[in-house]
């Protein structure tokens, strides 16, 4: 996770909204024929490409805490741009138009800008992060099996760790894409975890625990934040269920005795925690445990995904809104 600057990241974002230096206009604003000057937004992705008639052009993905759109820089366009890198904050000129029936910003003119206000590009959870953070160090600390208890401190009690996990967002944009995203979604299913066990009482919370904190710990290393979260080499070419599943065997293996049987279903949690093969997990749930996870994973996933969505939608303008493609219906917003 790229750290910015000594204060956390979170604590950055936080002085950052105390500043009176803010965007008056955000992605979530822009209206097709609006001409843009001086906008400013952070560059997510780059592709550069060639016309069938051979001319150069730049695709880029732009976003700011709001959203994000494509950008188009066509080739007469590309000599106005100075050089850029994702993560940059750029300020550009440009028009705003639709292709394919999406707003796509037609970009004249960019250039770097050291002028802007970090709270404007990294949404943050809406958490108190040592807070939930201390309640999950006693959460391990009540844990009956030394070994479990073992392989979560050694995640959540190392110092360069526990700073990653504190940042870390969950996802890039489903659910809990934003800030300390990651930390807020494992308390979300750590309280859901507690009730559901009491209800189920043969079910190994030890283990569970394990499946609650760890499931999405390859997303350390999936996902990178530079102004924006975005996807690392490792992240593309692995997925996080793939780093997940290396990163808790090498810390397993670091344990002296550690049981097989229970290596074995703990690396099941993890390669299981999505619940379907369609979903990307190569394997079908087959213990208490992994099912238990998948379902708490998939409610704190869902109601997120549905509370930003209404949040979003809800001008008072309309009862219903657009179909949600990860929820597959509308959502009632009154």
């Amino acid at each position: 996770m790229n750290c910015m600057s000594q204060m956390s990241l979170v604590q950055e974002v936080a002085k950052s909204k105390n500043n009176t230096n803010m965007k008056e206009k955000f992605i979530e604003d822009l209206k097709v024929d609006e001409k843009l000057t001086d906008f400013k937004v952070v560059v997510k992705s780059i592709r550069k490409g060639k016309t069938a008639n051979n001319k150069d052009f730049i695709d880029i993905i732009i976003s700011d805490k709001t959203g994000e759109l494509p950008g188009k820089i066509w080739e007469d366009g590309i000599k106005n741009c100075e050089d850029f890198e994702i993560g940059d904050i750029i300020s550009l000129s440009g028009k705003v138009g639709e292709f394919r029936e999406r707003q796509q910003v037609i970009i004249t003119f960019l250039q770097k800008t050291e002028d802007f206000n970090l709270a404007d590009f990294l949404p943050t959870a809406d958490i108190d992060v040592e807070k939930v953070y201390e309640k999950i160090l006693k959460e391990i600390d009540g844990s009956k099996n030394p070994f479990t208890k073992k392989l979560l401190t050694s995640f959540f009690k190392d110092k360069e760790m526990s700073k990653i996990i504190k940042e870390a967002p969950a996802a890039e944009k489903i659910h809990h894409a934003y800030v300390g995203g990651f930390l807020e979604h494992v308390n979300e299913m750590l309280d859901l975890a507690k009730a559901t066990a009491k209800n189920y009482p043969d079910i190994d919370f030890d283990v569970l625990l394990v499946g609650i904190l760890l499931h999405d710990i390859g997303k350390t290393r999936e996902l990178n934040i530079n102004h924006t979260i975005y996807r690392t080499v490792e992240g593309h070419l692995l997925g996080h269920l793939s780093i997940g599943l290396i990163m808790v065997s090498d810390a397993i293996g670091k344990i002296k005795d550690f049981p097989d049987e229970l290596r074995i279903k703990i690396l099941h949690l993890i390669i299981t925690h999505h619940g379907r093969l369609e979903y990307g997990s190569p394997m079908l749930p087959m213990t208490r445990e992994a099912h238990a996870l998948c379902h708490i994973d998939d409610l704190s996933t869902k109601v997120n995904i549905a509370d930003k969505y209404i949040s979003k939608n809800d001008d008072g303008s309309q009862e219903f809104s657009d179909r949600h493609f990860s929820l597959g219906s509308r959502l009632y917003l009154k």
